[in-house]
């Protein structure tokens, strides 16, 4: 009785769906793929194109209201997109506009399902620890919409979607948390961890799956809608190689379908044209952008190919040289710097600018140091930007790679929709250059200063320290560019401190300002205000207020310097490479380490000595080291200073400084608080000798007074 009340139903729900007048199914196999995303009370029905990731909604009103609609899935038998309602535990048939038919089984789950796929004609679906269960779509079958459980199948993994893969019948899934790639058989429910992709989805889930014709699986994170890449293409040869591909939109409510015998197909869209080794085609996850005329443009032209013309042709496709918006003003010499003139076109905002340079020749952009541009933001203008060569790049011919576009942190290769990919070839040319460090190649001094001057306070040397290391650039017996590298490790100040180097007897009139260049945490930044005006010799200003360059763990003022205030993550390295105008003979270069020294950070009050803020002018440097033109010294000779300048400076009575160079990065400063005597008994007699005695006074500490 039961079976002929359903029979009646589906008569009538038939009837009913073959009257509309929008249920046609999709044309075909489309090329896109397909996204169902729960938003604001309903369903919607999204596009995607996985060369992009551009989205387009195309419904938001099935016909169902606020039900939700999950595990969708195409099914190039009757070319009609069905899912899983969630609401009523029921089969829903979609047609090419995202209208409704809601088909109900004959044996009604007691819950609901989010992981689908169809095969010849039947719809599977998935759900961790009940299993895996399917239903006949062919309505002259015996059992269509009958759920069959497949016994012995696997319950465990977690699994937000799965994909068929066009050609060897098995259901592909990844695995969120650990990023693994399981095989499962449809005919048993076995799953088989045959690969790991390393991308996983902390706090999130990869909720969309789909496969193209080639057998390459695409899976899309919801929490941020980044599209990934593995190759299947041979079902007996996985490796989990897997690539970022596209950026799609972010949802916590995902869900894909797609034809899976359809290829993945651009259009409108814009490719370079470097050799295929740099990731350049479609095929090789080329760079990539669709294309906006008014939207993030390097230089004022750009063309659209359907995919990448290789070098040595070239991607002009319409016959346009758009090449257009990188202008090389200099030669690249290795070891000395370079500048290149950067156009950028369109946009409402910034736009983040990237570029590559292989410098070792070997093929692609994935080596380090040749990220050489990273997420600088450039408005709609004409830019000087420098750049260094390396000493150890090959000399020759190679190529580079300029991005720009409205996504931060984009990669060499993979698609994303707004900007311009521009490749170039480039020659090397060989300059003949060395380095000289200060103190090596392979490590950094240590600076330590404690920031109460001129009274000793407490003085445990924790306040600010710093790795620290010089790199001079030498061709022809001369110092071509300076470099200045280093790594806040401690801030135990309460005070507001900035950090500075002064390069003395260096003019600054004679630093080459338009090759200037600045990165924190390996990331260029603007130079602006780097090279301080008002000085005459050159002063770099690496940070005016140091509390900006950490998070910490218990509170604004400390940093590594006691127990609370371990572990933590944050880090802050700097490099300034300072370029001249006139190359200087290194017999009139200044001693090593230069001039680096603490100041006070405008607007901020430090003690009742003080009383009024104090700000710039108050410099603090290593013992017998001179003011900057800037500095202030008003303040000498007052408490606990005893300075003679010039001869004298930052010295006390008993002759102890305010900041100490360490010549390795073994030191570990005193816990907070802790006097640099009772951390380092030899410290006092190694001062009060005139570093004759005690010489190595940083290699015998009080353990459990130091951080650690």
């Amino acid at each position: 009785m039961k079976t002929c009340q359903y029979k009646t139903l589906l008569v009538m729900s038939t009837c009913l769906y073959s009257l509309a007048a929008v249920s046609a199914p999709f044309d075909d196999c489309p090329t896109e793929a397909f996204l169902s995303q729960y938003k604001n009370g309903s369903t919607h029905y999204k596009s995607v194109d996985l060369s992009t990731g551009l989205v387009t909604t195309l419904q938001t009103d099935d016909g169902l209201g606020a039900d939700s609609i999950n595990a969708i899935a195409f099914n190039n038998t009757d070319k009609y997109i069905y899912g899983f309602n969630r609401n009523q535990l029921a089969l829903v048939k979609l047609d090419s506009d995202f209208k409704a038919t809601v088909l109900n089984f004959t044996n009604p789950p007691n819950n609901n399902f989010y992981v689908g796929d169809i095969k010849d004609n039947k719809f599977y679906f998935y759900r961790r620890y009940l299993g895996l269960y399917y239903t006949n779509l062919d309505s002259s079958a015996t059992d269509y919409l009958t759920i069959t459980k497949i016994v012995g199948a696997n319950k465990s993994i977690r699994i937000a979607d799965f994909a068929f893969h066009p050609s060897d019948g098995n259901i592909y899934a990844v695995e969120g948390k650990t990023g693994d790639l399981y095989r499962i058989d449809p005919s048993t429910g076995v799953a088989t961890n045959v690969a790991n992709t390393g991308f996983t989805s902390p706090g999130s889930a990869f909720g969309a799956a789909y496969f193209d014709s080639a057998g390459y699986l695409y899976f899309l994170r919801n929490n941020d809608g980044n599209i990934y890449r593995t190759d299947i293409t041979d079902p007996n040869n996985i490796t989990g190689a897997s690539v970022y591909f596209a950026k799609a939109s972010a949802s916590n409510s995902n869900d894909g379908a797609r034809c899976s015998e359809a290829a993945v197909v651009s259009t409108n869209t814009d490719y370079g044209d470097a050799p295929d080794s740099y990731g350049t085609s479609l095929a090789a996850n080329g760079a990539r952008h669709l294309i906006d005329y008014s939207n993030y443009i390097l230089g004022s032209l750009v063309d659209a190919e359907d995919d990448a013309n290789l070098s040595p042709n070239t991607d002009d496709a319409d016959n346009l040289a758009d090449e257009d918006g990188i202008l090389f003003q200099t030669a690249l010499i290795t070891g000395l710097d370079a500048q290149v003139n950067v156009t950028i076109a369109g946009g409402q905002d910034s736009a983040y600018f990237n570029g590559w340079f292989d410098w070792n020749q070997d093929g692609d952009f994935e080596d380090a140091g040749e990220h050489v541009f990273n997420n600088l933001q450039l408005d709609s203008s004409s830019h000087d930007i420098a750049l260094t060569v390396p000493a150890t790049a090959s000399i020759g011919n190679t190529w580079a790679r300029f991005r720009v576009g409205d996504q931060a942190n984009i990669t060499s290769g993979g698609g994303y929709t707004n900007g311009e990919v521009e490749d170039y070839p480039i020659t090397v040319v060989d300059g003949n250059t060395t380095s000289i460090y200060y103190p090596s190649e392979d490590d950094f001094v240590t600076l330590a200063y404690e920031d109460r001057w001129p009274e000793q306070g407490d003085y445990d040397f924790n306040d600010v320290v710093i790795y620290y290391r010089v790199v001079q650039t030498i061709s022809n017996s001369q110092v071509s560019r300076i470099d200045i590298e280093g790594e806040l490790i401690n801030y135990g100040a309460s005070y507001f401190n900035g950090f500075a180097v002064h390069l003395p007897g260096i003019l600054r009139s004679n630093v080459d300002q338009s090759l200037l260049q600045v990165r924190y945490n390996a990331i260029s930044a603007p130079t602006s205000g780097v090279l301080e005006a008002g000085q005459t010799d050159a002063v770099v200003i690496v940070s005016d207020n140091l509390k900006t360059a950490f998070t910490s763990t218990c509170g604004e003022f400390y940093f590594n310097t006691e127990p609370a205030c371990m572990g933590n993550s944050s880090t802050y390295s700097f490099e300034i490479n300072i370029p001249m105008i006139n190359p200087i003979d290194i017999a009139s270069m200044p001693a090593m380490p230069l001039n680096p020294f603490i100041f006070g950070t405008e607007n901020h009050t430090r003690n009742d000595f003080f009383g009024e803020p104090v700000g710039r002018e108050l410099e603090i440097h290593l013992p017998d080291k001179p003011l900057t033109d800037l500095g202030s010294s008003d303040y000498f000779g007052l408490l606990d200073d005893s300075s003679n300048p010039p001869t004298t400076t930052f010295r006390t009575s008993t002759n102890l400084p305010w900041a100490v160079e360490i010549g390795n990065t073994e030191w570990k400063a005193p816990l907070e608080a802790t006097d640099i005597s009772s951390a380092y008994p030899e410290f006092n007699r190694f001062i009060t000798s005139g570093g004759v005695n005690n010489e190595f006074w940083f290699d015998n500490p009080v353990f459990h007074r130091i951080v650690d």
